[in-house]
């Protein structure tokens, strides 16, 4: 008859017979497990996956974090979205103080262009590519005729005004637009003479406006030159 110590030895030794399996399945599963949601992601234009709020972050960081290294591929300022709107005046301030950081859509819309961009990305390859076949397919095949010359001084001519799709947010009834053009234009706040025309003829004299063309790294297309006009009716 085995002692006391021999059972209480054999079922130690049982036990852990027993768990070693068990714990190893385990452990492979959830590797298995994580590895499957890691490495798959189902297109956001598949019916079987349209992002709500909370996963249309998720689906945009997943398209950064693949598009990182590819040119023109940058978020426009990297921003998130704003929780409260900014009122003309204080938009004014900011920008004449050279401070765009306060400034974006509101996270609603954030939320819808950041889907959009997605979206676009996954099926054109990058936003410019988008663009010039569609949005602005006419406009650059002006640049493509022998006669243009893109080193010649801007005219007035040379600009194409588009509402902005998903504008900032403002308090006040203020319009966004995207000033395209033909020629490269420079980041900053002072706008050239031949936009000024451009501005006062869409607009007229007696609107408030300002311009401002964003920082290389915070275009969200830096292959097609671009400003930003905001523009306040009285």
């Amino acid at each position: 008859m085995p002692s006391i110590h021999n059972v209480h030895a054999l079922k130690v030794a049982t036990a852990a017979l027993h768990a070693r399996p068990t714990k190893s399945i385990l452990k492979l599963a959830g590797n298995k497990g994580n590895s499957t949601m890691l490495g798959l992601l189902t297109p956001p234009d598949s019916p079987l996956s349209r992002p709500n709020t909370s996963s249309k972050r998720q689906l945009t960081t997943d398209t950064k974090q693949k598009n990182a290294d590819e040119p023109g591929d940058s978020e426009a300022g990297g921003r998130e979205g704003i929780s409260q709107p900014v009122s003309w005046k204080r938009f004014k301030e900011l920008v004449d103080a050279g401070n765009l950081e306060p400034l974006g859509r509101s996270y609603s819309l954030q939320d819808k262009y950041e889907e959009y961009r997605a979206e676009t990305m996954l099926k054109y390859g990058s936003m410019a590519n988008y663009l010039t076949t569609h949005v602005l397919a006419d406009f650059v095949a002006e640049t493509k005729v022998p006669e243009f010359d893109p080193q010649a001084p801007l005219t007035s001519t040379d600009f194409m005004f588009r509402a902005n799709d998903f504008p900032y947010y403002f308090s006040d009834n203020v319009e966004h637009w995207v000033l395209w053009c033909k020629k490269q234009l420079h980041p900053g706040f002072g706008a050239p003479e031949a936009a000024i025309r451009a501005i006062v003829d869409r607009f007229g004299s007696d609107v408030e406006w300002r311009y401002f063309v964003n920082p290389v790294k915070k275009q969200s297309v830096p292959q097609l030159s671009h400003a930003h006009v905001f523009v306040k009716y009285p």
